[in-house]
């Protein structure tokens, strides 16, 4: 065997040491690489129930549109129409200067840490005269599905119990609604009555009926609208960062508050003029349930799959 020289030994001592040291670069910089990644799928994937902070950058017309196959991306599309048809007319005046209704308050916490929605129904329906919880409602009654499913006016996606889960828009409080009551063969009717003013759903409210109604959490102004995905029949999964839904159960017009039942709170006064700011933000969702003894008891969506 040839005598390695100690010129040669030296050599090869720092080939070793720059091919190690190459090595390290680029393990280095696969990391960085991997670590920038995973913070955009954090990024993109904000639950409901995540209060954040978001730059003036959702005016960039450069953001990915409803074309894209990244989910959370910001939402530059067109959203459908919310507005429901046969809507009560806006009073021009209130019948009572102030008012408050006496609703229990239902908190969402600890069971429920994304159930706003679902709360909110479960003190409406207490107040209507019917004992449920939230937890019943959301296991045998709460329409849910999962991502890419369907959207957020269809079904609840993800499930209540879990914190990185999303939430659901009116339609779906609607039908469940519908479905527990059709348990119990109520009588009541329930109303969607997205599109109406705040001044309108303070009349239901000085009538007697509690309003389950959109805001946001702590009556943030900072809304986004998120493209998750496209169901397989062309519909647009949008959601609302910081979408929020409590229980209107009065309100002063002396003070210009609002009170509400807030499922992380319990009772509440917010500032009415910021209220309603937050309300027309979340597309000015409502759902109000009627006490009428003229209607025939209900059908429930879920008695043919049962």
């Amino acid at each position: 065997m040839a005598k390695v020289s100690k010129k040669q030994l030296g050599k090869r001592r720092r080939r070793a040491a720059l091919a190690l040291l190459l090595i390290l670069i680029l393990i280095i910089a696969c990391t960085v690489r991997c670590t920038k990644q995973e913070k955009i799928v954090e990024d993109a994937a904000i639950p409901a129930g995540t209060d954040i902070v978001q730059s003036d950058s959702s005016n960039d017309s450069s953001h990915v549109t409803n074309n894209s196959q990244i989910p959370g991306v910001l939402y530059s599309g067109s959203f459908p129409d919310m507005v429901e048809t046969d809507l009560p007319e806006e009073p021009q005046t209130l019948p009572v200067n102030s008012c408050e209704l006496q609703v229990t308050p239902v908190l969402q916490n600890p069971e429920l840490p994304t159930g706003c929605e679902v709360t909110a129904l479960t003190m409406a329906l207490n107040y209507a005269g019917y004992p449920v919880d939230k937890i019943t409602l959301t296991d045998k009654y709460l329409i849910k599905a999962d991502p890419y499913e369907a959207t957020f006016g269809e079904a609840f996606i993800g499930s209540p119990y879990d914190a990185t889960a999303w939430g659901c828009y009116a339609p779906v409080i609607v039908e469940t609604a519908n479905n527990y009551l059709a348990s119990q063969k109520g009588i009541e009717h329930v109303k969607n009555l997205t599109g109406c003013s705040l001044k309108t759903l303070l009349n239901e409210v000085a009538n007697g009926i509690p309003v389950i109604t959109w805001a946001t959490i702590d009556m943030t102004t900072n809304v986004e609208e998120r493209y998750y995905w496209t169901t397989d029949d062309g519909k647009d999964a949008v959601f609302l960062i910081n979408e929020h839904c409590v229980l209107l159960t009065g309100y002063n017009l002396d003070t210009n508050t609002v009170i509400v039942c807030d499922p992380l709170k319990g009772r509440t006064e917010y500032d009415m003029d910021l209220f309603e700011q937050c309300y027309n933000l979340i597309y000015q969702q409502a759902v109000v349930i009627y006490s009428d003894s003229n209607t025939e008891p209900i059908e429930s969506s879920m008695e043919k799959s049962e």
